[in-house]
């Protein structure tokens, strides 16, 4: 299994001794968290209703806008149905300049930031409030496929179980390496490890423009990170995934574990053998899952 990081190695293979096992078995889903989760469908089910007369804007209404962003003369984001919700601690330059105004008003607001200046055209369209559907048989029947109430909940239930113990899978795996790497030995080599947090920097540029922002002004406002603790944080997170590596290689090494292509590909359904990058990562899934469940005890067992 290798991922082009020919030149780290790990030099000590320890703490296999020291590994107890997780046990996962009691991990079910509690009814608070059916609950919120049951309260967040709904709220994203809620709609926008205006108000039948028209009022000034004051918190804890919503408002619906277009909003058109500029550096100088170019525009930088537009859009024609914002819906926002007016609260006064909302560090937003917009928010806190629709405060006062009302149905139909057009206007504009400055800001600076990190010696930018940027110019937003708002236009006020509505002004109203969220109204969130009630959980009952028809609402289940629309959304959800389901025949009533209790059958959405039965199977909500199921579905969470699922995805919980999973979650719980994926944590005891996880810790199950690090207390190996804080054990082992590694040799390793800066460059390749910059070289390879590389793609950890890109991942979170992926995540700013989702956003709309740029990177600095991302991992600044979002993640709040001067440049020196992000860029920190990304060599961390990379030079720590290859250390998980090499350590997943070293244990399928001692517990003899060999990957058979055929099986590989059945079990992620392919039906041929994808890139050789998609494939070590293939690989280096199914070794860790190998290496790491006799340490791991689960309501099966």
């Amino acid at each position: 299994m290798t991922n082009n990081i020919n030149n780290v190695i790990i030099k000590k293979l320890n703490g296999l001794n020291d590994i107890k096992k997780i046990d996962i078995s009691d991990s079910v889903i509690s009814q608070k968290e059916i609950d919120d989760y049951v309260s967040d469908q709904l709220d994203m089910k809620s709609s926008f209703q205006a108000y039948s007369s028209s009022k000034q804007i004051k918190e804890g209404d919503y408002v619906n806008c277009s909003i058109v962003k500029y550096e100088s003369d170019k525009e930088l984001f537009s859009s024609d149905d914002e819906c926002l919700y007016i609260d006064i601690n909302n560090q937003s330059i917009v928010v806190k300049s629709l405060i006062g105004h009302s149905k139909g008003e057009t206007f504009e607001v400055f800001e600076k930031v990190s010696g930018h200046e940027y110019r937003y055209d708002i236009t006020v369209k509505n002004v109203g409030t969220m109204v969130t559907p009630e959980l009952n048989n028809e609402f289940v029947k629309q959304n959800f496929n389901e025949d009533s109430v209790s059958d959405y909940l039965e199977s909500l239930k199921k579905s969470l179980d699922t995805e919980n113990k999973g979650a719980a899978v994926l944590g005891a795996r996880n810790d199950i390496l690090e207390k190996l790497i804080d054990k082992c030995k590694f040799e390793m080599d800066e460059k390749q490890v910059t070289d390879y947090s590389v793609s950890i920097v890109n991942s979170y540029i992926n995540e700013a423009y989702l956003y709309n922002k740029d990177l600095k002004t991302y991992y600044t406002e979002n993640l709040h990170m001067s440049e020196k603790q992000f860029f920190d944080s990304c060599y961390q997170q990379g030079e720590n995934y290859i250390k998980k590596m090499l350590v997943v290689g070293a244990l399928a090494e001692h517990e003899k574990c060999s990957v058979d292509e055929k099986e590989l590909l059945e079990g992620f359904k392919l039906k041929k053998r994808p890139s050789d990058e998609a494939y070590t990562y293939m690989e280096y899934q199914f070794l860790t899952n190998a290496v790491t469940d006799p340490y791991i005890i689960k309501d099966d067992e």
